[in-house]
């Protein structure tokens, strides 16, 4: 189970969306009745008893895995305690809502609407309700023996909508792409050869990068909007490991190489003096390289030195 979270300034399109005749069933009103204009004009009213409250209109869906479809289906009873369940771990208490279930999708899920201005006129605090809301989802994952929504990864694309249907792709070919890319410019060419275009994002005042977007059939996207995985930060992590890994790997072989061709020399001989002198050419061309490797980093050093100290005639 996944809970998707969502605020607004007006109740009107909310609750007419979450009412829609055709594909929803009303499990339960709380303070509010009629029909869902009426509905909506009580939730405002309320409202006006904080007018310090931008956000009036507080939203989540609950969604279920498809594999929870058949104990859910019918079980209206059982849907409504899990979100009462929920709606006491996030707080949501001494307050207007509604909880209604759709039956347009192949998952089970449910709506909730509450007026974030509670009975009392007080604020139900949204602090932290990111961090919370995992939690609590979590928790009545484990507690009701739910399974956990799949997520992008198993999204039905043909029920995709026109404006997300590029977006899924980005997601699917940063998730292909990325853990072999070891630079940006490599992601950047993988990505090129299916179509996709990646920019950075500059300060104009001091040049910094600082963040990625990304463009799809005429659509453009920052990588956190794909998924917070892939915001900027997240991607050059992970080039990051993905090349300090192909480090680690290359210098792991490299020795095994090195050690194949100093044991022939080794085997050729049955004295002493030409065992050592073979384990001594061995090391002698190993250390030539790390020699060479050194004296680079030495004037590299050297070179940077100079530049500090300025001009010289």
């Amino acid at each position: 189970m996944i809970g998707k979270q969502t605020k607004g300034t007006s109740f009107s399109g909310c609750v007419c969306y979450v009412l829609k005749e055709e594909k929803s069933k009303l499990l339960e009103a709380v303070g509010v009745d009629g029909t869902p204009e009426q509905m909506a004009e009580q939730f405002e009213l309320q409202s006006l008893l904080n007018e310090k409250v931008k956000n009036i209109v507080g939203h989540t869906s609950l969604n279920f895995s498809p594999e929870d479809s058949d104990r859910l289906k019918h079980d209206d009873a059982l849907m409504l305690q899990i979100a009462h369940d929920y709606m006491k771990l996030m707080g949501i208490q001494n307050t207007q809502y509604i909880v209604a279930r759709h039956i347009d999708r192949e998952h089970p899920h449910c709506h909730i609407v509450f007026n974030r201005v509670d009975n009392d006129g007080k604020t139900i605090s949204d602090k932290n309700d990111f961090l919370r809301n995992e939690k609590a989802c979590k928790m009545l994952t484990a507690k009701y023996r739910l399974h956990f929504a799949n997520g992008k990864d198993h999204i039905n694309e043909e029920r995709l909508r026109p404006y997300d249907r590029p977006k899924h792709e980005i997601y699917k070919a940063l998730k292909e792409e990325l853990p072999n890319a070891k630079s940006w410019n490599e992601l950047k060419d993988a990505l090129a050869d299916r179509d996709i275009d990646m920019k950075f994002k500059v300060s104009r005042t001091t040049r910094e990068i600082q963040g990625v977007k990304f463009e799809y059939d005429g659509f453009s996207f920052s990588g956190s909007k794909v998924s917070r995985e892939f915001s900027y930060l997240n991607i050059d992590n992970r080039l990051e490991e993905n090349a300090c890994a192909y480090l680690f790997e290359s210098a792991k072989q490299k020795p095994k190489h090195e050690e194949s061709e100093v044991q022939p020399s080794v085997s050729q001989s049955d004295d002493s003096p030409g065992i050592s002198l073979g384990l001594l050419n061995g090391c002698s061309s190993y250390d030539a390289t790390a020699a060479e490797e050194a004296e680079f980093n030495r004037l590299m050093k050297k070179k940077k030195a100079k530049r500090k100290r300025g001009f010289h005639l």
